[in-house]
């Protein structure tokens, strides 16, 4: 009698974790279900994105942890941004898998006809036209917390992170950034802990930019990233054996969004199109990818307009310019209202600049910089490093990996599905 009392009460225990799962799928089981046996363990991805890591890095300064890390678990070498290869057009294809005639991001730098604003390194989330990672996980029951990730901020409407910054922190260094999520870590005492963090580094790019890529500071700025990530790993780890089963796995992901090019000379886009053509022209350029907006020309004269900005600019061998009709297909640099009326190139080794003293200079800043076609600059190649705590992966190189592959990767890491119209191809990590 009392065995049977015991079954049955077993029954109903586990009818109520199921009900108590009704919104779960067996393929993304929720935190109460967890120690029911022959169910799935609870993933938690943390994903740092360090910018600029250019694909020879790792080679060449050997910071121990990341190399250590990388002799661990899964790398690649072969990281290919999405053209331009900027920071927010790749970001924002990294999370939500599109490219950005998906995503609505074309530049750092960029207007929209729409709103008659241009934004500048903008904060705000709402601007994404595809669905970021930490929106599909919330969907799916996973909760996340995204500090300082570019256009992570300003979030608002019925689903949102759990966790987010209201604008970009300037002032906050890579370490204080770090320090602030394992805190958040310890602090989030929830029943469905957080099992998606994504924040990102900006130290070594910032040195790339100002000496150059081939230069003894960047190897430093990696090596003191390094030993960030460092502390970081141990306390992550610490607080991942308090808080869950060792049953659960913690992957950390590391991502770049770019590599870097030496930049020699910088030019300056009014001289090169000069008075007449500029009439009307607005020409908002980020790093050497710029957009002629004809904000200012009827839309009659537009045609004519394009046709000679776009013949004179082809006149230099410096660059080259297409209108938006005529963007290289591959390039999927596309935007109802974002991508300019005339869309311009800058060749490897050469920026955009502000000042006006002749179309063409010696370089004196930013000596570094990035946004070229990843198929003539290979500089532009990044390296990742995929790492599983409690059981490693098979160290291999993952190859050729594309940034909007990284959306459809987190979600299968998680147990959860891809947005609808993300690039479905998760990289295949194994076991």
């Amino acid at each position: 009698m009392r065995c049977m009392f015991h079954r049955v009460l077993l029954s109903i225990t586990l009818l109520a974790l199921l009900l108590t799962c009704a919104s779960c799928t067996p393929s993304w089981l929720c935190w109460e279900c967890v120690e029911v046996k022959n169910l799935p363990p609870r993933n938690t991805v943390v994903w740092i994105s360090i910018d600029g890591l250019r694909h020879d890095y790792l080679a060449r300064a050997k910071p121990p942890t990341l190399t250590k890390l990388a002799a661990e678990g899964l790398y690649t070498n072969q990281e290919t941004p999405i053209f331009p290869s900027l920071t927010f057009p790749n970001h924002a294809a990294q999370v939500t898998g599109r490219y950005v005639d998906g995503h609505g991001i074309p530049a750092n730098a960029f207007f929209d006809s729409d709103t008659n604003q241009t934004y500048y390194l903008p904060d705000d989330a709402f601007l994404y036209r595809a669905e970021p990672i930490w929106i599909t996980a919330k969907k799916q029951g996973v909760r996340s917390a995204v500090i300082n990730w570019p256009m992570s901020h300003k979030q608002t409407g019925p689903v949102t992170a759990d966790y987010f910054e209201p604008t970009y922190n300037k002032k906050q260094t890579d370490a204080e950034r770090l320090d602030h999520i394992i805190d958040l870590l310890k602090t989030d005492k929830t029943d469905q802990p957080v099992r998606l963090v994504l924040t990102y580094l900006f130290q070594l790019d910032y040195a790339g930019h100002e000496y150059g890529p081939d230069t003894p500071q960047v190897d430093a700025a990696l090596l003191n990233v390094d030993r960030l990530l460092a502390k970081f790993q141990a306390d992550l780890t610490t607080w991942f054996d308090a808080t869950h089963t060792s049953r659960d796995e913690l992957v950390l992901l590391i991502t770049t969004d770019h590599g870097m090019e030496t930049i020699r000379e910088s030019v300056n886009l009014d001289r090169l199109l000069g008075g007449d053509l500029l009439a009307g022209a607005k020409l908002v350029p980020s790093g050497p990818i710029a957009s002629i907006y004809l904000t200012g020309v009827a839309p009659e004269a537009k045609p004519a307009r394009v046709a000679a900005i776009v013949n004179q600019l082809r006149q230099n061998d410096l660059c080259t310019a297409w209108p938006a009709t005529d963007v290289p297909a591959n390039y999927h640099f596309a935007d109802p209202t974002r991508v300019g009326d005339v869309t311009v190139l800058l060749k490897p080794g050469y920026v955009f600049t502000p000042l006006r003293v002749s179309a063409t200079q010696p370089v004196k800043i930013l000596k570094g910089n990035h946004g070229f076609d990843p198929a003539v600059s290979p500089n532009m190649l990044g390296s990742a490093i995929v790492w599983r705590y409690r059981h490693p992966f098979d160290h291999r190189d993952l190859g050729p990996v594309d940034n909007t592959q990284w959306h459809a990767t987190v979600a299968k890491l998680l147990c959860i599905q891809p947005a609808k119209d993300a690039d479905p191809r998760a990289i295949p990590l194994g076991p």
